[in-house]
């Protein structure tokens, strides 16, 4: 599939809208959530009740956004158990940020919730499947009814929303009903993303690993929802195929992109995550903690050219050590890049130990 590749900006995946729109920060305010969900990378949860402190947030937000951040991304945990969360997206709506959040869907009709709504651009709401598998997922029968409900308040509110579906071995056979049931409730995004092993799906689905076969199997599916919906709908799958990548390492490397070497942060990296710990990392969720920036509580004008210096470096040759390993495994045609990078960065901080 011919795209256009990403410049100087946010990386691209196949088919994605124009890459230099958004460089987007990831925040992950609290591990607290009203579900325990099977397949939670976090490990989210009723009991947990720390919380990132808005003070820190704000001096962060400030100041990469100055480095060419563009975008707030706030998941959880669930995010509107955040204590701060109107607060904090009316703070990045001033500066200037594009606000979008994950949520389950489930506790949107509060008066709380009708406001910090009014300050999000895009709301993306959690899908496991249809109804039964949902709510099996979730871990709480009529979990799907209230997301379905949640759905109709941001109709209402003619808020933008889309969906984001963790593919599972049981799941991806319902990836057409998924297409089906997304438009119909006029959904803008359908996100498809593979399961991933780890937080709480190591314990609960560790049997439940997608194969090769079962990447092909969502590749076609998701190729097949994107040309139907492609007018009325952008369906975006986080795998990538490896030929693809041969002939455009570019689209998940900035190393491999004219810019590299203009000097900002955002120029390498499409996505900077804050986690619930206040920990500021590249790439994904899970990159090898040692390869961080540092953590929001010492944060200051000298932490991002420091991490340039210091860190980078080491990046770009876990990247280009990835990106190698992809291109010369003729056993795995379809690949999910985020996956294979972290568990790099891992293997390479575990080597150099």
């Amino acid at each position: 599939m011919e795209t256009a590749q990403p410049s100087c900006g946010t990386v691209g995946r196949e088919g994605t809208p124009p890459p230099d729109r958004y460089r987007t920060i990831q925040i992950h305010p609290t591990l607290r959530c009203n579900l325990s969900c099977l397949h939670c990378y976090s490990s989210s949860a009723p009991h947990h009740r720390d919380a990132l402190s808005l003070d820190g947030l704000k001096n962060f937000l400030v100041n990469a956004y100055e480095e060419g951040f563009n975008a707030i991304a706030v998941s959880g945990g669930e995010p509107f158990l955040y204590r701060d969360l109107e607060a904090l997206l009316a703070f990045t709506r001033e500066v200037g940020y594009r606000n979008t959040l994950a949520s389950n869907g489930m506790l949107l009709g509060s008066e709380r919730a009708q406001r910090i709504l009014e300050y999000v651009d895009l709301i993306a709401l959690s899908v496991d499947g249809p109804p039964d598998l949902h709510d099996y997922i979730r871990g709480q029968k009529g979990a799907f009814d209230k997301m379905l409900h949640g759905a109709e308040l941001l109709r209402t509110m003619q808020k933008p929303f889309g969906f984001i579906h963790t593919v599972t071995p049981q799941s991806w056979e319902s990836l057409l009903w998924l297409g089906t049931f997304a438009e119909a409730q006029g959904a803008k995004l359908l996100q498809l993303h593979p399961l991933e092993m780890h937080g709480r799906a190591n314990e609960t689905l560790a049997e439940s690993a997608l194969d090769n076969t079962l990447y092909h199997q969502i590749f076609i599916l998701a190729n097949y929802l994107r040309s139907k919906y492609a007018d009325r709908m952008f369906v975006q799958l986080d795998l990538l195929h490896r030929e693809y990548l041969r002939e455009f390492p570019q689209a998940v490397s900035a190393f491999a992109r004219g810019c590299s070497k203009n000097g900002r942060v955002s120029d390498l990296f499409d996505t900077l995550v804050v986690d619930e710990t206040g920990r500021i990392s590249p790439v994904a969720y899970g990159f090898a903690p040692e390869l961080s920036m540092g953590y929001l509580t010492n944060f200051n004008a000298h932490t991002f050219s420091a991490f340039l210096q210091n860190k980078v470096p080491i990046i770009e040759s876990i990247f280009g050590t990835a990106l190698h390993k992809i291109c010369t495994d003729e056993e795995r045609d379809v690949i999910n890049w985020n996956e294979l990078v972290i568990a790099e960065s891992k293997a390479s901080h575990r080597l150099c130990a």
